[in-house]
């Protein structure tokens, strides 16, 4: 019962990740940004990837798919 609560709330807080904003969805820290968004590192994409950086799977996601989110246009 104990694993099953943490997958749980492990569960949870990777399905807080940001991965989309109202200008476009967020990329990794090495794709191709869109020459006209305005980019920021996204702080709770970042916490989560250094909180669950002892089971390596999430960070890795995190800073593949989901490191860097649109803010704006220029």
């Amino acid at each position: 019962m104990k694993k099953l609560t943490i997958l749980f709330i492990l569960l949870v807080l990777l399905s807080g990740c940001t991965t989309r904003t109202e200008y476009g969805n967020c990329i990794g820290a090495l794709d191709d940004k869109n020459p006209s968004l305005v980019y920021k590192l996204s702080a709770w994409n970042l916490f989560v990837g250094i909180f669950f950086v002892s089971l390596i799977v999430p960070p890795i996601i995190v800073i593949s798919d989901e490191f860097i989110c649109p803010v704006g246009y220029k």
